[in-house]
């Protein structure tokens, strides 16, 4: 169970505080839910406590899981992604929905790569968006960093990984 002040991501959202824990009165019962202040647009969100763990809520990651995460990142292997637009969206969806940050970063990494070969949908790049803004604030607060570091560090993660393709590739 999660207390006040705790720091937590959502699956879809990304990063907030436990601001309150209230019971209230839904449809003749009563529940009491998490009150999660959202870090990026600061929107409020209540979670039924008895759900949490079904939708995905969880603790931040630590500061000793950020480099697998940028190893992720700037790993040289291309992941496959579906050719067929529909399978490649509901995978990436799927990986971004699961909480896994390390899916969460294979997701930021495939779409850099894929927007760099073509044009990303609107559907594809809201998706890419919504992983990086998990991602940036996941690395902000582990390390203690300004949203704005964590990104060039997202950055800098992915371009090493494209140098070494690069070279691999000559």
């Amino acid at each position: 169970m999660f207390k006040i002040g705790d720091k937590v991501s959502h699956p879809s959202f990304g990063v907030g505080d436990i601001e309150k824990i209230e019971e209230k009165k839904v449809l003749g019962q009563k529940e009491e839910y998490y009150i999660l202040k959202l870090m990026v647009n600061e929107m409020t969100l209540m979670i039924p406590i008895n759900k949490a763990e079904e939708i995905g809520l969880r603790y931040i990651i630590d500061p000793e899981t950020v480099p697998d995460v940028l190893n992720v990142l700037s790993d040289r292997i291309d992941d496959e992604m579906h050719e067929n637009y529909k399978q490649r969206i509901r995978s990436q969806t799927e990986m971004v929905d699961s909480g896994d940050i390390l899916k969460v970063a294979q997701v930021v990494k495939n779409y850099t790569h894929r927007g760099t070969e073509e044009k990303l949908s609107s559907t594809e790049r809201g998706l890419f968006e919504r992983a990086r803004k998990i991602l940036v604030g996941e690395i902000s607060i582990a390390c203690n960093i300004e949203k704005n570091k964590a990104k060039y560090i997202i950055k800098e993660a992915v371009s090493k990984g494209d140098r070494s393709r690069q070279i691999k590739s000559h």
